[in-house]
């Protein structure tokens, strides 16, 4: 059993009190089918049993549970029992005071509580106002902050399976928590109310977004999806959206070369400049920074975007909405009859949006935008399986930079070792793969990117802490 999410009998201490739950490392759960249930971490071992059903009188069930977990649950039923069960909610950066800080599990604890027990609750989304489930999405969300994530995953199970919550970082899901199955429509509802979106409405996709201050966090705004899954439920998944300032593009850990010829995109007077990748690669922050280079009081600049993520004084900012009819192609025809001097569109998303962007970078405009490709010769042609002109393509386009977000290394605790000869010659053969560079030139750069003399000099790094 998972304990974190586990809903115990009131009743489960009263008939084996804390003091020898905690002597046997066990925690008791109810009745069920007319056995003691017992959690534990050794649940095989017969003298456990038979000691268990010496003191409660009953026949006994064990079930196992994860160690740490049920000494956590010991913990939190020993603070309940010394009458501490009314915690001080405060933030984790605020200070204690002194007072007892509501941790998660208390905060699942008390949601359970408010929750409506009635066989319509999962429908209603009863308790989504709650105190208990307020505080309990407020703490996810600042905790999600806190940890830098970048997405908020929300996975619901059918029956009495456990709702799944995991974060995003560094590009790679972990989980973060838990949840009863009895919580998993609240939960879902207490999103959309934060959102805007229809609580009643199961069978659809909606997206909306979440302005956290609002709701007494940190200047942040989450995108929201909701999606119906099977058994009429839901999943969300929120992307945090905290307001950023550019980069500046010597920062972006660009190679001197790449870093030269990008940065002379920026000085050109017209032309099409395009920053492809996966969602979530950096295309965006990279325009930005291009931008920041010429955001001068000489410039007109202005960018349509969805979200507007990065803000910058000097330029101006159009925020995409689909349902008044503002996308991207709408807003690129109004730029075009307001005297820009630069353009920068979010995404070239349709055939229509990348014809009016070539023809605005072939009339005296310099126009930036972000493609969702894999590298910069699929872009090409995924623009010419558009519909696109090649002949006025090829005369607008000035570059493509394929990026990727890399997982790097600590530089404070990473451990550095010397590459043999037999990994020096895989690593040559691999960088020159699907190139034409002789063996010479793929030496040099990568002796060049190495800053060093010599393959002798090449060191790598890996992960210790």
């Amino acid at each position: 059993v998972e304990l974190a999410g586990f809903d115990a009998s009131p009743t489960a201490f009263a008939e084996l009190p804390l003091a020898q739950a905690k002597d046997l490392e066990v925690v008791p759960l109810g009745m069920a089918n007319e056995q003691f249930v017992v959690a534990a971490w050794n649940p095989t071992s017969v003298d456990l049993r038979r000691r268990l059903v010496s003191l409660t009188g009953h026949t006994v069930w064990l079930v196992w549970a994860n160690r740490k977990e049920i000494a956590h649950r010991l913990e939190r039923q020993t603070l309940k029992e010394r009458g501490q069960g009314a915690i001080v909610f405060t933030p984790a950066s605020a200070p204690r005071d002194g007072r007892t800080v509501l941790t998660v599990d208390d905060l699942v604890m008390q949601a359970m509580s408010e929750v409506d027990t009635s066989g319509d609750a999962e429908q209603s989304g009863s308790g989504a106002e709650s105190a208990g489930m307020v505080r309990l999405v407020n703490e996810m969300i600042a905790e999600a902050r806190r940890l830098q994530a970048s997405d908020i995953h929300i996975e619901t199970n059918p029956g009495e399976s456990l709702t799944l919550i995991r974060f995003r970082r560094d590009g790679d899901l972990e989980p973060y928590l838990r949840l009863p199955s009895r919580l998993r429509g609240p939960l879902v509802s207490r999103i959309k109310i934060m959102a805007r979106l229809d609580i009643a409405e199961r069978r659809r996709p909606q997206d909306g977004k979440i302005d956290f201050s609002q709701f007494g966090g940190v200047p942040l705004e989450l995108r929201v999806a909701v999606l119906p899954t099977h058994d009429g439920l839901e999943d969300v998944v929120l992307r945090l959206l905290e307001s950023a300032k550019p980069l500046p593009l010597a920062s972006l850990g660009l190679q001197p070369r790449d870093l030269e010829l990008i940065s002379s995109f920026s000085s050109r007077t017209f032309g099409l400049v395009l920053a492809a990748g996966p969602t979530g690669s950096g295309k965006t922050t990279t325009l930005h920074s291009l931008l920041a280079q010429i955001n001068t009081a000489e410039r007109k600049i202005w960018t349509a975007e969805d979200p507007i993520e990065i803000t910058q004084p000097g330029l101006r900012q159009v925020q995409m909405n689909e349902k008044i009819g503002l996308n991207f192609a709408t807003a690129m025809r109004s730029f075009l009859r307001a005297d820009p001097d630069v353009i920068m569109i979010g995404e070239v998303r349709d055939a229509e949006t990348a014809k009016i962007a070539i023809e605005a970078s072939l009339t005296g405009h310099l126009v930036l935008s972000t493609l969702h490709t894999n590298n910069a010769c699929e872009s090409v042609v995924r623009l010419l399986d558009l519909g696109m002109d090649p002949m006025n393509f090829g005369d607008s386009l000035l570059g493509i930079v394929a990026q990727r977000l890399v997982r790097s290394l600590c530089p404070v605790c990473a451990q550095h070792r010397r590459l043999s000869a037999s990994e020096w010659e895989t690593l040559l053969d691999e960088y020159r793969e699907g190139s034409r560079l002789t063996r010479e030139q793929a030496l040099q750069r990568l002796l060049a990117a190495a800053g060093v003399e010599s393959p002798d000099g090449v060191q790598v790094g890996h992960a210790v802490g």
